[in-house]
């Protein structure tokens, strides 16, 4: 079956073009002047002191946790309904993940189910913003405080976003970013570890680049990796944070669209935004209410020409990978029931309200047929 509509597609136009020729006519394409344009673009966008880029997200997992001094041994909570990079990150430091349960309206990690993870090895506590959907800082910053233990935001879906009237990558100790080619703002791959921190920040300047000091060529002050993020994608990078309020804004339009035509669909439930937080929706992942309904659906938008996706059809404690890596296996019945149901529709900046109607018609007609 053909793609007619795909589930994610970036939006790159002359802007970029012009970028990545001035990095090529330059002769400096690593770790160079765009490089520090789109750290210093995205500090001042978030509100934070400090922005170090990497070649993934889940590199600027990696650094994060190594700069908070995460050890093997270790226990770090994370949430039950995460991708996997979230928990790969914690094994990277031989630490324990420790799941706990998510909150079954935003699918981010519940601030009750962390506390009851809390036990005497824990050293971390990492939060995600599930599709953009801000997950509930004060209670968790609060319950790190309340511990002595760092909050880490995988803040990978929330670029755009708010609470409160605060960016979403500004709480916690540190955050992360990434910019995967199917985010909101891409630079094809890559990431951001950022903070307020300045010693964190140090670390991991020093740790994205083989642990060399910075300032001084050929002295490690650490066993770090080659994450540098090359000057190539990093003025894209620059190019896609002048376009990122016209982006947020379409996306918006859509996820309206979306809303106005399976408000009333029976069997269907919506994201929603919060009062005091602005969705960026990187993600407009409906619930049906059986795992039957949902995969039909699925293989009906599908056979429609329509891409689309199940973040995440399996909670961390199901991931063969991690069956003997956990400190708690479960029941996460939030996580479970939200991975039987969850389906992710198509949001990008090339869909117009044709698509987007012709994506919801299948929907209702798909659902009456299975009852």
């Amino acid at each position: 079956m053909s793609v007619r509509i795909p589930w994610a597609q970036p939006a790159f136009g002359a802007e970029e073009e012009r970028e990545v020729l001035e990095v090529l006519r330059s002769g400096r394409v690593s770790m160079g002047a765009k490089v520090a344009a789109f750290e210093g673009g995205v500090a001042e966008l978030l509100g934070v002191a400090h922005a170090v880029a990497t070649t993934t997200g889940t590199a600027a997992l990696d650094v994060a946790l190594k700069a908070l001094g995460i050890r093997p041994g270790d226990e770090v909570i994370i949430p039950a309904l995460t991708y996997v990079a979230t928990a790969h990150a914690v094994a990277y430091q031989g630490a324990v993940p420790v799941l706990a349960d998510v909150d079954e309206e935003t699918l981010n990690v519940d601030p009750d189910a962390v506390h009851a993870a809390l036990g005497p090895r824990t050293r971390c506590v990492v939060s995600i913003d599930y599709g953009g959907a801000a997950a509930k800082y004060p209670e968790l910053e609060a319950i790190c405080a309340r511990h002595g233990i760092p909050l880490l935001v995988d803040a990978a879906h929330s670029l755009g976003g708010s609470l409160g009237g605060r960016p979403l990558g500004s709480f916690g100790t540190a955050a992360t970013l990434s910019f995967h080619i199917a985010k909101v703002l891409t630079t094809i791959e890559g990431g951001m570890v950022v903070t307020d921190d300045p010693q964190i920040a140090d670390a991991a300047r020093t740790l994205r680049n083989q642990g060399e000091r910075p300032g001084q060529k050929y002295v490690f002050d650490a066993v770090g990796s080659n994450y540098r993020l090359p000057d190539l994608q990093a003025a894209i990078g620059v190019a896609q944070l002048a376009k990122l309020p016209d982006q947020l804004a379409r996306r918006r339009r859509i996820a309206g669209w979306y809303r106005a035509e399976l408000e009333d669909v029976a069997g269907v439930r919506l994201p929603r935004e919060r009062p005091g937080t602005v969705h960026p929706w990187f993600l407009f992942s409906v619930r049906m209410d059986s795992a039957t309904s949902r995969d039909r659906v699925a293989d009906a938008l599908a056979r429609a020409g329509v891409e689309t996706r199940i973040c995440w059809p399996h909670p961390i404690h199901q991931q063969p990978a991690y069956r003997e890596r956990l400190a708690n296996s479960g029941p996460h019945p939030h996580a479970e029931a939200a991975a039987q149901r969850v389906l992710t529709l198509p949001i990008h900046t090339a869909l117009d309200q044709s698509d987007v109607r012709l994506i919801s018609d299948v929907v209702p007609e798909t659902l009456a047929g299975t009852r």
